[in-house]
């Protein structure tokens, strides 16, 4: 008799990441607050989606053994882009919603170093 097997499956991946559709939609969210005027907290709400998504995925893959590294590698990357947008550029509310999130994305590295290490 013919074992009966889903094509794409393998043992080897017992189930698939999560971290597609919040890339996705952490791109789109984002987007939309630049482009409409006075939405600049919905574009920082976006990047945060973004980065965090960014973030799990090197600590799901194991690239990364805690979360509080990549999330300041996250945290200076935007924060380095936002800031040469915010000078080197028009695109003023690009490079402030960059330069918010990496605000918040730092905080919430030392937040998470402080937990990790046990002194939260």
């Amino acid at each position: 008799m013919v074992e009966q097997t889903e094509q794409g499956l393998s043992d080897e991946y017992a189930r698939a990441s999560p971290w597609p559709i919040p890339i996705v939609l952490g791109i789109v969210i984002s987007e939309i607050g630049i482009v409409f005027d006075g939405l600049l907290p919905v574009a920082v709400g976006g990047l945060l989606l973004l980065a965090g998504s960014v973030v799990g995925i090197l600590r799901e893959s194991g690239f990364a053994s805690t979360l509080y590294r990549p999330a300041l590698g996250v945290a200076a990357v935007f924060g380095g882009a936002g800031g040469a947008l915010y000078v080197g550029t028009a695109a003023t509310a690009r490079g402030l919603a960059f330069l918010g999130t990496a605000v918040v994305v730092a905080a919430a590295a030392v937040a998470l170093f402080l937990y990790e290490t046990e002194r939260l």
